[in-house]
């Protein structure tokens, strides 16, 4: 089973069993819990120096708290980065396993509407380009999609930066690692899924605002930790 077909997958851990995609469906489950120095995250393979590695990956502080599982498919340590959060390693990837109420919202909800688009974005280029967006742009409500389209199409003097310099939607020029989607508030009339992005040196918070249009909720704005909106950027 290609691991990017885990996305969105659910790992429930029970006595003595693992109900999950691929491997993580396992029998005589065992679990003990451990704290993992940088040299011995992820049974060990992570590149040397192992604690710069620790932290290419978004992992804040060390040791990491975390639980050993020994069932009848292998070996497999989770390593808990946050209080929502744990980190696996598969066939030399890492995998994130949330447990963030987006991931347990309902596919049609503000809270599950968003974080697909966010899966669809990290699983992909996240650059602001019309080439990248075009797995995105299924998400948007009519009005945001008109104004990227309109911003595109302005011309861009070469000697000036652009507008939106970054990724908007994670509010940062250098990609975080990790998100969180909360859970949606009612402010001002309008519907925002609070969704947090980290790293291992920082968190931003951005508000995903939602409208309801044809019957799903759309994107029609992002609200910045700068207090500016993404239609603000755009126009």
């Amino acid at each position: 089973m290609p691991l990017q077909a885990w996305v969105g997958k659910v790992v429930i851990f029970k006595a003595g069993s693992v109900e999950g995609p691929g491997v993580l469906r396992c029998g005589h489950a065992v679990l003990e819990t451990a704290n993992f120095s940088a040299e011995s995250l992820f049974q060990g393979n992570l590149p040397a120096p192992a604690p710069q590695a620790a932290q290419a990956l978004g992992i804040p502080h060390l040791p990491v708290a975390g639980v050993s599982l020994s069932c009848d498919t292998g070996i497999f340590e989770f390593h808990r980065v946050d209080s929502e959060t744990l980190l696996l390693a598969l066939d030399n990837q890492v995998l994130t396993l949330s447990h963030s109420p987006g991931t347990l919202a309902s596919a049609d909800s503000p809270e599950g509407r968003v974080q697909r688009l966010l899966e669809a974005h990290f699983g992909g280029d996240m650059g602001f380009t019309p080439a990248n967006l075009k797995g995105q742009r299924r998400w948007f409500s009519r009005a945001l999609d008109e104004a990227v389209m309109r911003y595109f199409a302005r011309p861009a003097p070469a000697d000036e930066v652009p507008a939106i310099d970054g990724d908007p939607f994670t509010d940062s020029q250098e990609y975080p690692r990790r998100f969180s989607v909360g859970s949606a508030r009612m402010a001002d009339g309008k519907t925002g899924v609070p969704v947090r992005f980290s790293d291992a040196f920082r968190e931003r918070p951005v508000i995903y605002v939602m409208k309801r249009e044809g019957g799903a909720w759309q994107l029609y704005d992002l609200r910045l930790a700068s207090g500016e909106t993404l239609r603000d950027l755009l126009d």
